[in-house]
Order: structure tokens, then sequence, then C-alpha cells
């Protein structure tokens, strides 16, 4: 009989603790997802039904997109400086608003394309915040080892609303009240979620002198992040993948009807969900949950894993499986467009962390927004270029290009230190 070791019963009781604090940031986060993936579907579809034009639903991501670039920078040093936990509360609040609003013009009939780019960008300039809050506030909320497994089981709850909020979103148009139900239904989200982070418990965290000068303080979370190789490389391959891949993610809502409508007669009982929107929400749907599937295994994969090499493999899977879904010309390429996703969810989880970990904590607002707001800066770029191309040239060209752009990133990040520097694994 093999000799079996006696568990660490002190370390069993950290991760309970761990896990039983960062439970309402995972179901917040969760719910709050739900939310985001619904309007995934419902605000680009709402688009298409006030113009039906790729340049318009280019321009929405781009909208969306673009407040990372124009205020990512400055969010990290006001992270470094005030209590984060009220600022994730606070733009949560004002997401919720912003929805509500965007439901009482759908439901008047009133809501015109610039009142959609308006809120896109609202949103995306509260979510610039949020984003780059909510991960630099778990160091403060849940020990360092176990940081690796909170951010899989974050991973995981945004694939697994990704599988079910876009199929939501669908129904809600198509069966459920249309899209003033499906915008309140976002906004609900928010609110569960600023309630659940109202009673998340966190410490003190380590602050910058606030007589620093502002410019200063942005100057050297920045110059930090350039100069550590495998934060500035995987920041660099993030950023490159965006700008290529963007518009694919943007033109979904045109390519499955047009390139993977089903090629099978579903039951009679089951037709609604393959009929016009829904069509579009099942099909994310699906993706998402074989990307969920995958990224299930992220916390046995990330604690034995190299990091960087988990992200680089993580891309290449990402490209790789869009690609094949542009070659498919089926219904069915759902599955590799899952793969896709599950690598996303793989470079995801391996970037948090790696952020997480090599940022000296009393800059680490300024390290996450910094990162963050690099491999952001090219998406709006990307999803306005695209959708003009793809109205001028066609969508198949476009999901070719991006699919393989992806991977030839993921090959250059294969050959820089992000693959041949230190292990960092979830033990130091």
């Amino acid at each position: 009989m093999p000799f079996v070791e006696p568990p660490d019963l002190s370390t069993l009781r950290n991760l309970s603790g761990s896990q039983h604090r960062a439970r309402p940031i995972v179901w917040g986060q969760a719910v709050s997802l739900l939310g985001d993936y619904v309007a995934y579907v419902t605000v680009p579809l709402f688009m298409v039904h006030l113009t039906g034009r790729g340049l318009d639903l280019g321009l929405t991501a781009a909208a969306e997109t673009i407040p990372t670039l124009l205020f990512g920078f400055t969010a990290g040093v006001f992270l470094d400086r005030f209590a984060i936990k009220p600022i994730l509360i606070g733009t949560d609040l004002l997401r919720a608003l912003a929805f509500v609003l965007l439901a009482i013009g759908a439901a008047g009939d009133s809501a015109l394309p610039w009142m959609v780019f308006l809120a896109a960008f609202v949103v995306g300039s509260l979510a610039t915040f949020f984003n780059s809050g909510l991960e630099a506030l778990l160091p403060s909320a849940i020990p360092e080892e176990h940081l690796v497994t909170i951010n899989s089981h974050l991973a995981l709850a945004r694939t697994t609303a990704f599988a079910l909020g876009p199929a939501l979103g669908g129904i809600l148009i198509s069966v459920g009240g249309g899209f003033p139900v499906a915008f309140l239904a976002n906004a609900a989200t928010f609110l569960v979620s600023a309630a659940l982070l109202a009673g998340v418990r966190v410490k003190d965290k380590v602050r910058v002198d606030e007589g620093e000068p502002f410019l200063e303080s942005l100057r050297s979370g920045v110059a930090f992040l350039l100069h550590h190789p495998q934060l500035r490389w995987v920041t660099l391959g993030a950023a490159i993948a965006n700008l290529v891949f963007a518009p694919l993610e943007a033109l979904l809502f045109l390519f499955v009807p047009e390139y993977l409508g089903a090629t099978f007669t579903p039951p009679a009982f089951l037709e609604f969900l393959f009929a016009d929107e829904a069509l579009v929400g099942l099909f994310i749907g699906l993706q998402a949950t074989v990307g969920s599937a995958m990224i299930f295994m992220g916390p046995r994969i990330a604690k034995r894993a190299h990091l960087g090499r988990m992200f680089a493999v993580g891309l290449f899977l990402f490209g790789g499986g869009f690609l094949v879904m542009a070659f498919s010309n089926s219904f069915w390429g759902f599955i590799p467009a899952g793969i896709g996703v599950g690598g996303v969810g793989f470079a995801n989880i391996a970037i948090v962390t790696m952020r997480q970990r090599l940022a000296p904590p009393e800059m680490l607002g300024r390290v996450v927004a910094a990162s963050r707001t690099i491999a952001w800066s090219l998406i709006p770029i990307g999803a306005a270029l695209g959708g003009a191309i793809a109205d001028w040239i066609g969508l198949l060209p476009i999901y070719l290009m991006g699919g393989a752009g992806v991977i030839v990133t993921a090959i250059a990040v294969m050959r820089s230190e992000v693959w041949s520097g230190p292990t960092l694994t979830s033990k130091r």
C-alpha cells in the first residue's frame, strides 16, 4: 500500500478561510458577468436592429473599449491612493444606471445610434476602473498562495456566464420582452455585485506617498511594467493579440448567421433557439460551454505550470481555435471556437496572477492598470478598422487573418523571456 502523506490541516484551514472571504467576490462577479454577457449580445444586436451596418458594430465595440486607453493609466494612480472597495461599488451603481437609461430609450422606441455609442463609452469608462480595481483588490482580501485558485474561479465564472448570458440575451430579445427587459436584467446584476462587494473585508493596503506628483506617480508604475521582462512581454503579446482579434469578436453577430447557420434540422420544440437573434446567442453560449470545460481544469494546470508558458499556449489555442472555426462552415464550429475561448481563459489566469505577484504592493494598482491599458489600447483600432474592412472585402478574410495573426503572436511570445524566464508557478 503506497504511503499517503497526511494533509496539512493549517493549509486546509487557510484555504477554507480564503475561499470564504472570496465567496462574495466570486458570486458577485458571476452574477455581474452573466449580465455583461446578456449585454454582450443585446447591445450589438440592438445596433443591428437600428442600422444593420458592420461599421456601426465596430464603432460600438470601439466606444466601449477606448476608455481603457483614455483613462487606464490615471485609474491606476487613483486605485493606489484611495480605498478600492468604495470605487468598485460606485462604478457598479453607475453602470446599473446607464443600462436603466438605455432600457428606457429602447422601451420608448426613441433610441438612436449615438445613444448606444454614448452608453457603451460610459459603461466602458466605469469598467476601466472596476476591472483594474478588482484585480488590485484581491491581494488585500486573499493570501498570495491562493490567488491562482481564486483567479481560476473568476475565470470559470466568466466563461460560465459566457455560456449562459448570450443564449439568455437572445431568448430575452426573441420571446422574453425584447431589448428593454434585457437591459434591465443587466442593470440588476450590477446592483447584486455592488451589494456583495459591500460585505467583503479587506486589509489595509500600502499606499503611495500622496504628496508625490500625480504624473511622477503614474510614470513610476509604467516604468516598472516596461522594465520587467516577463510583464513587458505578456502585456505586449496581449496587446497585439487584441488588435488582430478585436474585429472577430465584434463581427461574430454577422458571421454566425452568414457562415455558421444550422446544418441540421432541430426538433420542433427547439426551433426557437435557432431562429434570428437566438441563433447567435446559442452559438456563443455553446462555444463558451466548451471553454468552461477547459477552464475548469485551470487551477490544477496553473498550480503546476510555468505561468508564462501557460500564457503563450493560451494565445496559441485562442488563435488556432477561431481559425479552425472560420474554415468549418458549419454550426459545429462552436467546438473549435470554444477551444479558443478556453485558451483565452488560460492566458487570462496566467497574466492576472503574474501581475498580482510581480508588482510591488504599493504600486499594484498602477502596474495592473498600465498593463491592462496597454493590452487593451489597440482593441478600439482593431474593432473599428476591422468593421470597415469587413464592409469592403467581406467577413471571412477578416476571420482568417485574425486567427492567423494571434497564432503568430503566440509564437513570438514563446521565443521571449515569458517562455524561458523563471518558473512562476503558484508556489514560490
